[in-house]
Order: C-alpha cells, then structure tokens, then sequence
C-alpha cells in the first residue's frame, strides 16, 4: 500500500511540480485582482443663457467615487487633473433652479465605473444680466 502511495507521488513528479506552481501563480494572480476605490473632485461649470449669469450657486465641484483596476484609476487621475464638467442651464430660465449632474458627463477610462456622485444636484440662481439700456430706463 505505502509504494502504491509513493509511486502515485513520484511519478511525473517533475510535471506535478510545475502544475502546482503554475496553479498557485493563477490563484494567486486571481486573489489579487480585487478593484480599487478611489474620489476625485471635479469642477462644475455652468452656462447660462445670453443675458444671464449665475449669482449663487450650492456647489461649484463635485466630489465623483469610482472603482476598477489599479490601472484604470492612475489613467483616470491623470486624465481629470483639469477635467470640469459644463452644465447647459440656458433652458431653465430665471430664478432658483436644480441642476442634476448627468454620470454621462463624467469620463472615465475603461474598466472604471462609477459609484457614487455628491453631491447629485446642485441649486443655482440665475438673473437677468442689466445692461447699460437697462440703467437709463431707470432715470
């Protein structure tokens, strides 16, 4: 019984060596392979319509969660050192408004997604630019 045992082990032993190494380095590599999480602020620019301004405004960055591959995210860090993102606002009008902040507008490399944006909305106020005929009017 205990040769049957040995010879079992020992033969191909060579072989069995290099699949058990060649195994580990695969487990191994599959273990390791877990996605990183990571925030990043990005501006928040907004346009308005001609005439208006924006006076106030909740937030003007917003602060993105992403998660992927080590690699991915060093791309992604790289690329939005000066990433800002412009929100078209000149169909809402005058007055207090709530500007939803689109996760399409975001770019990211592949394999990274996203998590999490805050905040998600940002409140403005918009007003009517008063121009130099404005102000004669008035006297």
């Amino acid at each position: 019984m205990k040769s049957r045992w040995s010879g079992i082990v020992t033969e191909n032993f060579s072989y069995k060596v290099v699949a058990l190494f060649i195994s580990l380095i695969l487990w191994l590599t599959i273990l390791g392979r877990r996605d990183f999480v990571l925030s990043k602020d990005i501006d928040i620019e907004l346009a308005t319509a001609p005439g208006t301004h924006v006076v106030a405004q909740t937030a003007d960055h917003i602060k993105v969660k992403v998660s992927g591959p080590r690699s991915a995210l060093k791309k992604f860090l790289e690329s939005s050192l000066s990433q800002s993102i412009t929100l078209d606002i000149s169909q809402k009008g005058e007055g207090v408004v709530y500007v939803d902040i689109p996760l399409n507008k975001i770019e990211v490399p592949l394999g990274v997604r996203i998590l999490g944006v805050r905040p998600n909305q940002i409140q403005a106020e918009v007003v009517k630019v008063k121009g130099p005929n404005d102000e004669q009017k008035g006297q």
